[in-house]
């Protein structure tokens, strides 16, 4: 008997461009080491619930179970890995994932389902796996565009500006906006009504003004001599820079990158490609979520919007099939033969009953009636 389980040769064309992009997302973290993270569609809404500092929108679908339950559509993955994980001194859990998401998107808000593909490093992280995390969302953004651009900042310097100011959090928030939006006439108005010190201002406006990769951030910092900036941070900067010599080093420091302050904890990035206003990769570290679900160690991640790009991708036109017709007089084993033949060639088959009158003997089989 003909063995019909040999592999099919499928057409480039046929294979969308974000099906290609996750294949070569995948072996990009299979390389460095980390493994497959499945998980169910829903949740238990109340675990969400308890956790929506933590969720980018806190509209979540919900529906009930047949035994009354309440569960809701996954709106984040983060959460639920975390939720998994067990700490290991000396040792980080290294899981990255595809996983479509459901919660709200654009200015409109609207909900929709998201495909998201992304890592997650926890437990015992030292500056070795934060850079790691660093270089491979980088790599992540140039898989998905060559025509990007990865901005990072360290939400260390912030924290250490808010702690200077000595300010609560309903203004912390009022400068974040502004700092997020380099708003300098709005940030000049608020430090004179404020009475804060005029160096301080001087310190925010050069910060915003500096652009420069990792491997010179060090050395740009010790230029500006910012008294206020605390030692460790300042440390893991330095340390994250040697690392950052050798590779490309293609992210660029811009302080307006502020990721959710409830959330991430160190540094933060996020990524943008050409024609996509939105930011199609974000990542960080994020200690303060492991320690709000009683977790040890620490963790940084980034996830990539995948489907973002469908914004960009043009549509795609379906390769149109080889028709072939037989009727009542063909031979049913030679059309089958015959099909048989021109698929293994890599053509698309289309096998139909010549219903225009079967009275009539059906076209040579050997030729072929409309071509893709």
């Amino acid at each position: 008997m003909e063995n019909h389980n040999r592999s099919t040769n499928i057409p480039e064309e046929s294979i969308l461009p974000e099906e290609q992009l996750l294949f070569r997302l995948r072996n990009l973290y299979r390389r460095y080491g980390y493994r497959m993270y499945r998980m169910s569609k829903f949740e238990k809404y109340e675990f969400y619930a308890g956790n929506k500092d933590f969720l980018a929108s806190d509209r979540i679908i919900t529906f009930h179970d047949t035994d009354g339950e309440l569960l809701a559509l996954k709106p984040d993955v983060t959460l639920s890995i975390v939720k998994s994980a067990q700490f290991r001194p000396l040792q980080v859990e290294r899981l990255f994932y595809q996983e479509n998401v459901y919660r709200p998107f654009g200015s409109a808000g609207h909900f929709r389902e998201m495909l998201q593909c992304g890592l997650e490093c926890i437990g015992d992280l030292d500056y070795y796996g934060m850079f790691e995390v660093l270089f491979l969302a980088e790599q992540s953004l140039r898989a998905v565009s060559e025509d990007s651009v990865l901005s990072f900042s360290h939400l260390g310097l912030l924290k250490g500006l808010f702690r200077k100011l000595g300010v609560g959090e309903a203004v912390q928030m009022q400068l974040l906006s502004l700092i997020a939006a380099r708003n300098l006439h709005e940030l000049t108005a608020l430090f004179a009504a404020r009475g804060w010190e005029n160096s301080l201002l001087q310190d925010l406006q050069a910060l915003l003004g500096l652009s420069c990769t990792l491997a010179q951030l060090p050395q740009a910092l010790q230029a500006l001599s910012l008294s206020w900036a605390e030692e460790d941070v300042l440390e893991e900067l330095r340390l994250l820079a040697l690392l950052s010599r050798h590779t490309e080093d293609r992210a660029l420091f811009d302080f307006s990158v502020i990721n959710d302050l409830h959330y991430y904890n160190g540094l933060v990035f996020q990524g943008f490609i050409r024609g996509i206003s939105e930011k199609i990769l974000s990542g960080g570290r994020y200690d303060s979520l492991l320690r709000r679900m009683d977790k040890k160690g620490s963790a940084a991640g980034f996830a990539v919007y995948l489907g973002l790009l469908e914004q960009q991708r043009k549509p795609q036109t379906e390769p149109e099939p080889v028709h072939l017709l037989y009727d009542g007089n063909s031979d049913l084993e030679a059309v089958w033969e015959r099909a048989d033949g021109l698929r293994n060639q890599g053509k698309l088959i289309c096998v139909e009953r010549n219903v225009s009158d079967d009275s009539e003997p059906a076209e040579d089989l050997r030729k072929e009636v409309r071509h893709a």
